[in-house]
């Protein structure tokens, strides 16, 4: 049986996939591995399907930074499709504060150790004030892996400008998401409010986007 799974973001673990709710397929909440020297981000997505088993029957979902490697699971398995939440193709897609950042290699200035103003910076820039959200947050960010921060906004700065994809990428994004622009494509759903952390805070629109994604998929298999 095929299976959805669900790929964190920076300063994220899979916790932040706890309120999305019942859909069709099994839910798999990938946890981060810890990156390799020099790792490009192809070599990290096939450690993610070697060490989860996934294969090209399966439906991958990325938030943020784990859109990225949800695209590029879908270039390796040759999926048909993949589900973005709140995440992008390129920098052209971040806000441009971000773009300046990432350009001008400033995160190579964040230490490899936590540091809790870098704490409030990130909160700030996931929450939506949402505080409901705020306790889950920042238990998260406690457990984040600076090193492997780094090394993921080593790889977005890196990224090549998007070309025309073999799959079709979902994009579910918040108008509210301070990272983000508001990008769109054909396959575009807004949520009203949805912050960068929209996934948890408003779980039950991410998930029935998601069902109904899924559930097209697996007709069109029929």
């Amino acid at each position: 049986m095929s299976k959805i799974f669900f790929i964190p973001g920076l300063g994220a673990n899979e916790m932040v996939f706890d309120k999305i709710g019942d859909l069709p397929l099994e839910k798999v909440k990938i946890k981060w591995l810890d990156n390799q020297d020099n790792e490009s981000i192809q070599a990290y997505a096939n450690r993610l399907i070697e060490t989860y088993r996934i294969n090209k029957d399966d439906t991958i979902a990325g938030l943020s930074f784990g859109g990225l490697l949800a695209q590029e699971i879908a270039r390796i398995l040759n999926h048909k499709i993949v589900i973005l939440i709140s995440s992008f193709r390129d920098t052209h897609d971040l806000r441009p504060l971000y773009q300046i950042g990432l350009k001008s290699g400033l995160y190579r200035l964040a230490p490899n150790f936590r540091v809790p103003i870098i704490d409030e910076i990130i909160a700030y820039n996931l929450n939506s004030q949402n505080q409901e959200s705020k306790p889950i947050l920042r238990e998260m960010l406690e457990q984040t892996n600076y090193e492997l921060l780094k090394w993921s906004l080593q790889k977005i700065a890196e990224l090549p400008l998007k070309s025309d994809e073999a799959f079709i990428a979902h994009n579910i994004i918040g108008n509210n998401d301070k990272i983000l622009r508001t990008w769109k494509n054909e396959y575009t759903t807004i949520i009203q409010g949805g912050s960068h952390f929209m996934v948890y805070e408003k779980a039950n629109e991410v998930t029935e986007v998601i069902r109904k994604i899924i559930e097209k998929k697996e007709n069109q298999k029929a």
